[in-house]
């Protein structure tokens, strides 16, 4: 469990080389969570599918708080014998010692997991953002939300950055940060996910208009509902780019993952 000791130590804001984003068609002064770009003046959404280094860190802190035995541990990890329809040859139990011992899985999306460990993921990261912010100074702090949570989005605000158009600035810098994960976590030598005919990395398709990556592609994402989710997958492909069609699943997949809505509530 070294590695997880380490990515506990890793800011949940390495995606972004600022603490945050902001959007202009936002009408407030506050900024988005990193990782995250406005959709509207109240929701900003991840520009990404979660890789599978968040959720690392998210189970180390569970490591932390309860053992690496206890049962609130094990609650939270993904399903890893669903993998094994991405990786022919591995068993579960080899491929959870590479997600937990190595970079290999870090910028994959991740999948496996149940819309209520997804749920509980979310208010993970609400609590880690509201304690990185209550480090900041007061300036500095007064430029996000008093009150916010990340959860996941329905599927009608997910359809929604089909409207959104990205300035050739912002397009840049999400190169750059895709750029950067990609160095930070050596993808080139990730051999299971660069070649893999099923899934790809978090960064693999960027929209050349809206800016976000894999939307209509890679894994399918789950929505606010259960058993509904959007966007396309390497085992369900969307195949007229419909960002208004929906998927229906009933637990844990290999072809389904998740993005974060970030809830600016006040």
């Amino acid at each position: 469990m070294k590695q997880l000791v380490l990515f506990l130590s890793l800011n949940l804001f390495l995606l972004s080389p600022d603490f945050g984003s902001s959007s202009p068609i936002q009408d407030n002064p506050y900024l988005c969570a990193a990782n995250t770009l406005a959709i509207n003046p109240r929701l900003c959404i991840d520009i990404t599918e979660v890789p599978g280094y968040i959720y690392k860190d998210y189970l180390a802190t569970a490591v932390k708080k309860d053992g690496i035995n206890s049962s609130s541990f094990n609650e939270k990890k993904p399903d890893f014998e669903k993998w094994k329809d991405l990786f022919e040859g591995l068993d579960a139990s080899k491929i959870e010692a590479k997600f937990f011992e190595s970079d290999e899985f870090a910028l994959m999306p991740l999948v496996g997991i149940t819309r209520k460990q997804a749920e509980d993921f979310c208010e993970w990261r609400t609590e880690m953002l509201v304690a990185e912010l209550a480090k900041m100074s007061k300036r500095d702090r007064a430029q996000f939300p008093k009150k916010f949570k990340f959860r996941l989005p329905t599927a009608n605000e997910w359809s929604r950055i089909r409207f959104l158009t990205q300035q050739k600035p912002m397009m840049k810098q999400l190169d750059k940060i895709a750029s950067a994960n990609m160095k930070a976590f050596k993808f080139s030598k990730a051999k299971l996910i660069k070649n893999n005919e099923r899934i790809a990395n978090v960064y693999e398709v960027k929209d050349p208009k809206i800016g976000f990556f894999n939307v209509l592609n890679n894994v399918s994402e789950m929505t606010s509902e259960d058993g509904i989710a959007v966007g396309g997958s390497w085992f369900e492909p969307n195949e007229k780019a419909n960002f208004q069609q929906t998927f229906v699943y009933q637990g844990a997949e290999a072809w389904l993952g998740f993005r974060c809505i970030f809830e600016i509530i006040d």
